[in-house]
C-alpha cells in the first residue's frame, strides 16, 4: 500500500531564523523531505508521510506549522 504525502509549511520563531538551516536538518531527522528553506522570511516548505501529524513537526524553533494547499491558476 503507497503511503500519502503531507505538504507543509511551517514558520520559524522570529528570535530563530538564524538557525534555520538547523531547524530544517532537524526535520529530515524527523522524516520529511525538505523543498525549500527561506532564510529571508523565516519559511521552511517540504513534505512526509501522513503518519506524522502537523503537530509532530512543530518542532523546537517552528512557530507555525500548516498543511500546504495547492493554488491553481484560473
Amino acid at each position: 500500500m503507497k503511503s500519502e504525502t503531507l505538504h507543509f509549511i511551517a514558520s520559524v520563531n522570529d528570535d530563530r531564523v538564524k538557525d534555520i538551516k538547523t531547524i530544517a536538518a532537524n526535520l529530515q531527522k524527523l522524516g520529511c523531505h525538505i523543498d525549500s528553506v527561506l532564510s529571508f522570511s523565516g519559511i521552511i516548505t517540504g513534505s512526509t508521510v501522513k503518519t506524522l501529524s502537523l503537530g509532530q513537526l512543530k518542532i523546537d524553533g517552528i512557530k507555525h506549522v500548516e498543511k500546504a494547499k495547492e493554488v491553481r491558476a484560473i
